[in-house]
């Protein structure tokens, strides 16, 4: 199947189906890259509002400050 294929399949996933491939793919990034999060969960575990990032600088490396990225990012219901 080509990724072509599974981006119009994933599209035709409800919401659950949708939550239950993402967690199957963050747990087959995880099996591949231990060490990776690790480094994410310090980051989340930070409580030292120095080292946060502010949110219009985290849209804008996310790309969620552009319109065309909200459906390819899965957040075009949020609207941000």
């Amino acid at each position: 199947m080509s990724r072509q294929q599974l981006k119009s399949e994933t599209s035709l996933l409800s919401d659950l189906e949708r939550r239950e491939l993402i967690g199957y793919l963050l747990a087959l990034g995880r099996e591949r890259a231990p060490g990776s999060w690790g480094k994410l969960a310090a980051k989340l575990e930070d409580r030292d509002s120095a080292h946060w990032v502010p949110e219009e600088q985290l849209d804008r490396v996310l790309g969620l400050d552009r319109p065309e990225t909200w459906i390819a990012t899965g957040c075009w219901w949020t609207g941000r």
